[in-house]
């Protein structure tokens, strides 16, 4: 009697009985699991012959995969990791000292392009081979495009990545990057895509776009899963600590490019809870400025990922007091955010997720939060350090500070009607605060999530159109194009138009960025 085929990852991996039912096991169902999938559901199929990776080496799938680049290391079929279902069914109740395994990086296949809520994109790329990646460092650096992609890296993208320093050599995105990727493949690969998919973008090459920079993304994936399972054997070196963290950013830039979603939170929930741990195990210091720049700017992401969803929150207190320390200026030319901001709102969202997750009650987390909102109100912008004398800091600091006092005010009471009046100071601090910022000034670059937060609780058509115009106006600055933050927006304000006259209660922009039925969420990136 012939075998009615695999058992499903889940099973595989919980080593028990499967029904083997299609599309989804039924075991899975019942016990409340997402099935992982059958193993004949992907093959490898060398270079693709249609559709959107037309002519990239790529898996395919016997079903859709995401249509949004952040999805593709979902689907990496070459990087050899163990199933992540049981993983990620745990991923939220994970503590600082119970992380999940770096095998978060496969991801899961069940990704829809409906539940990135980001519009497909299906273009026809025109056929063209494309010429075999290698794999050495040396070798690559000598290949054709290489040379013109890594001029667009350093020319055209580091500019934008930092105020004020943006193309002086000391610029981190150029001074520690650059080095380390002539060094390291894995590194280059991920520079090499970022820059084919924003060059292609700007320039109208589909076959850059679409071919080429999915094709050095992939390496770029399986490269940093082999360092990440490197780490689980034997401690890494400085350069190999630090190139795991920085292919870590420019992934993240490539999805902040190309969707402002990161598929499943994959990059910084499972690589980097994994390095983060490994170290702070060694000792990080001052002295390591650049693992912990790359650090401070993923403790920031982690803030912008859980301010949707705290439940997604995965660096601790000590990680983000550990930056607030050991960091330097480039913290904020970044990020823009005080880090005493930064300590006061990532605690908050701390607790926040203590308490979603059981482990702290109602009173007590009420009382964190008003101690949190109190905090963020006594802090005074004037007279404290900030990266240059320019008096605008002053301004962003302001508009960072009211910000994170939104986000605390929303925790506290979730269904307090927009026009309430602490909620409507906060959005006019933001927005005056903003306002002085001119658009041939690089600190606007640094206001997309103050802009956002004010936005969500405008109420007015002229601030919603300034929030957006401000917001067009980065874009234009920066060419880097993240389409959530006015997506979002556009949501909050069409689903408040369509309530009932006497129906104030808040329509959150987090209801946009959650899907049930996804084990775990997707990191909407709103920088």
């Amino acid at each position: 009697m012939p075998r009615a085929g695999a058992a499903c990852l889940t099973c595989r991996q919980k080593c028990r009985k499967c029904d083997r039912g299609r599309p989804n096991c039924q075991r899975c169902v019942s016990k409340g699991l997402v099935c992982g999938g059958y193993p004949e559901r992907f093959r490898f199929c060398g270079i693709a012959s249609r559709g959107k990776w037309k002519g990239a080496r790529i898996p395919t799938s016997s079903r859709s995969s995401t249509g949004g680049r952040s999805g593709i290391s979902d689907v990496a079929s070459d990087i050899q990791v163990p199933s992540t279902q049981e993983v990620t069914e745990t991923s939220h109740s994970n503590s600082e000292g119970d992380q999940p395994s770096p095998a978060i990086l496969g991801g899961s296949s069940e990704t829809t392009a409906k539940d990135l809520s980001v519009p497909e994109k299906t273009p026809e790329v025109p056929t063209r081979p494309l010429p075999e990646l290698p794999d050495d460092v040396t070798t690559l650096l000598d290949a054709p495009n290489t040379a013109r992609l890594l001029s667009h890296y350093d020319e055209i993208i580091c500019p934008h990545q930092i105020a004020e320093i943006g193309d002086d050599a000391e610029n981190p995105y150029r001074a520690y990057i650059l080095p380390l990727a002539r060094k390291k493949i894995g590194l280059l690969y991920a520079v090499l895509g970022l820059a084919a998919s924003h060059l292609g973008r700007i320039t109208g090459d589909e076959f850059l776009h679409e071919a080429t920079a999915v094709e050095y993304r992939m390496k770029a994936i399986r490269a940093l899963s082999e360092e990440i399972r490197k780490s689980q054997r034997t401690s890494l070196l400085e350069d190999e600590q630090d190139t795991v963290l920085a292919i870590i950013q420019v992934l993240l830039l490539h999805d902040i490019s190309e969707s402002g979603v990161s598929s499943h939170g994959i990059h910084i929930t499972g690589a980097m809870s994994v390095c983060k741990q490994l170290l702070i195990a060694e000792g990080l210091h001052g002295r390591r400025q650049r693992a912990m720049f790359f650090l401070g700017n993923l403790a920031w992401l982690d803030i912008i990922r859980a301010s949707a969803g705290p439940e997604r929150m995965c660096f601790s207190q000590d990680v983000r007091e550990l930056v607030a320390c050991a960091s330097d200026r480039k913290f904020e030319l970044v990020n823009g955010c005080p880090r005493e901001v930064f300590l006061v709102v990532g605690a908050a969202l701390e607790k926040a997720k203590e308490h979603t997750l059981g482990w702290l009650t109602w009173d007590e987390y009420q009382v964190a939060l008003l101690l949190a909102k109190n905090k963020l109100y006594a802090w005074e912008p004037q007279g404290r350090e900030y990266p240059s004398h320019d008096p605008l800091w002053l301004s962003i600091a302001e508009a960072f500070q009211f910000a994170c006092i939104l986000r605390i005010l929303r925790l506290l009471d979730p269904l307090k009607p927009a026009s309430s009046s602490d909620i409507q100071e906060c959005v006019r601090r933001i927005l005056d605060a903003t306002a002085v910022i001119t658009p041939d000034c690089s600190l606007l670059e640094i206001l997309v999530f103050p802009l956002f937060m004010a936005g969500s609780d405008c109420l007015s058509p002229h601030s919603r159109y300034y929030v957006l115009t401000r917001l067009r106006e980065v874009e234009r600055r920066s060419e880097f194009r993240n389409p959530v933050p006015a997506d979002l927006l556009r949501k909050v304000w069409e689903a408040r138009a369509a309530q009932a006259q006497d129906d104030h209660t808040n329509i959150s922009w987090t209801a946009f960025t959650h899907f049930p039925g996804l084990a775990r969420q997707h990191d909407y990136l709103i920088i």
